[in-house]
């Protein structure tokens, strides 16, 4: 049943607080950026990704020079592909899966299901303002799950502890009879919540919205040039060079020089995208936006795409196969880029992470496949 303890509720919103206001401390160094990844979830990314911006920092823009030469001499837009966008994730299906570990949902996947011992999910939509929830889940188990609001519900908290989200789910009672799969709505009225407990099936933990909510003094998009050094933690390579991270969608980061926000990802129904291709998984692409602050040209020298445990290093030619959809390589002095970067898409457990070396420092997108979802290649 739903929980009546206040307490409870303000540690967890406090916890909230804490991930989206991680930014307030900017001298991590790699060590604690471990211990941070260890502490969230879903295959450690950021470790994973330590080890590849160690390996090759900016030191190689020079060959991503040459091989964006090599690409212009060849004729950039000769092997444009044409990017088939999906029309949903793939089912929901009862196949054997391994569970998670108890403890390891926190942020929560939304181009993978969610696996535990007696059901698993797949988020199909999740939106504030309207706050709606659009779930997919599998009973694996031998009893019957009863979806009420009790046991499933948005919730957010006024200044008193109060809970003012006006959660419902729709329909309820929903019953899952074992071996079944059902698709449940959970709505509430008030507009800004957006983090759904979750407390059925033998589990109880917070689903957390994968956008980054905006504090009013803060930029929820990239709508201008002004420099900016707001930044949530920060690694560093072998040689000392800081590496900017954003773990949300529509969080705005920055080092003085230029700033960076992720939109959102894109799953495709393309089996290769220049160097990666979808292994047993499928194709997906973030959309970035980055800001040139400074009053020099800004290169994209190279981007690290690590998805389903592999990692693959794409150059500026090997971007040119997406045309104009695909992230410049250059960006004029206080300009505004975007475009889209593939990654590949596999179980949550394994790591997911983009690394954008340029000219103007690096920057680490984290969590990719936590990040909403859209289905245009034009949103």
């Amino acid at each position: 049943m739903k929980h009546d303890n206040k307490a409870f509720k303000v540690a967890i919103v406090l916890l909230c607080i804490a991930i989206l206001l991680s930014g307030c401390s900017s001298n991590n160094s790699i060590s604690n950026q471990e211990e941070a990844a260890n502490t969230h979830d879903l295959g450690n990314t950021a470790s994973s990704l330590e080890e590849n911006i160690s390996e090759g920092n900016i030191a190689e823009a020079g060959e991503a020079v040459i091989a964006r030469e090599v690409a212009t001499e060849k004729g950039m837009g000769d092997d444009t592909i044409e990017l088939i966008p999906m029309a949903q994730l793939p089912e929901l299906t009862l196949e054997p899966q391994e569970p998670f570990a108890q403890d390891y949902v926190i942020r929560t996947p939304t181009l993978t299901p969610v696996y535990h011992e007696t059901f698993r999910y797949q988020i199909r939509e999740f939106t504030r303002n309207p706050s709606r929830l659009v779930i997919d889940i599998g009973n694996t188990g031998s009893e019957t799950l009863v979806i009420n609001d009790a046991n499933f519900y948005f919730s957010i908290l006024d200044a008193e502890g109060n809970e003012i989200a006006g959660s419902k789910v729709q329909g309820a009672s929903v019953s899952i009879a074992p071996g079944e799969i059902k698709r449940v709505v959970v709505t509430a009225k008030n507009p800004d919540t957006g983090l759904v407990f979750l407390e059925f099936g033998g589990q109880n933990y917070p689903i957390l919205c994968p956008y980054f909510h905006a504090l009013p003094h803060e930029e929820s998009d990239i709508v201008n040039t002004k420099p900016c050094d707001r930044h949530g933690y920060v690694v560093y390579d072998d040689k000392g060079n800081p590496y900017y991270c954003a773990e949300m969608a529509g969080e705005v980061i920055g080092n003085g020089e230029a700033k960076i926000m992720a939109e959102g990802v894109l799953p495709v129904e393309n089996g290769k995208i220049g160097p990666v291709d979808k292994g047993d998984g499928f194709l997906a692409l973030v959309k970035v936006k980055i800001a040139n602050t400074t009053d020099e040209i800004m290169t994209i020298d190279k981007i690290l795409s690590d998805g389903a445990g592999e990692s693959v290093t794409f150059t500026p030619g090997d971007l040119a196969v997406l045309g104009d959809k695909g992230l410049p390589s250059t960006i004029k002095p206080h300009t505004i880029a975007e475009g889209w970067i593939p990654f590949r898409v596999g179980d949550a457990r394994e790591g997911f992470g983009i690394v954008i070396y340029t000219s103007h420092g690096g920057f680490v997108l984290s969590y990719v496949n936590t990040y909403r979802v859209v289905y245009d290649i034009n949103a």
